[in-house]
């Protein structure tokens, strides 16, 4: 017997946090309901604090651990590979 497992929605549980991944508030002030990770330098996540409509209302940064111990419930596709620019103010 075999159980027809389909493509897995979600990153094994083992791997770690990645750009992208979106991850429910544990309480705290302010509208902030989601935090979606910008950016990983070496074992620091720096997240963007989003409200209910998807609004960034607030940032944060935690131990990568941190967010590998909560549930991840969804991700930004292609956010790793988004690149803004920068529009210089004429000297």
């Amino acid at each position: 017997m075999k159980i027809e497992m389909g493509k897995i929605p979600i990153r094994i549980e083992l791997d770690g946090p990645a750009v992208g991944d979106v991850y429910r508030t544990k309480g705290g002030r302010g509208t902030t309901k989601f935090f979606v990770i910008a950016s990983i330098v070496g074992n620091m996540a720096h997240a963007l604090g989003i409200d209910g409509d998807g609004v960034i209302v607030s940032t944060t940064s935690y131990g990568v651990d941190t967010f590998a111990r909560r549930n991840l419930v969804g991700r930004v596709a292609g956010m790793a590979d988004l690149t803004l620019n920068i529009e210089w103010e004429d000297l």
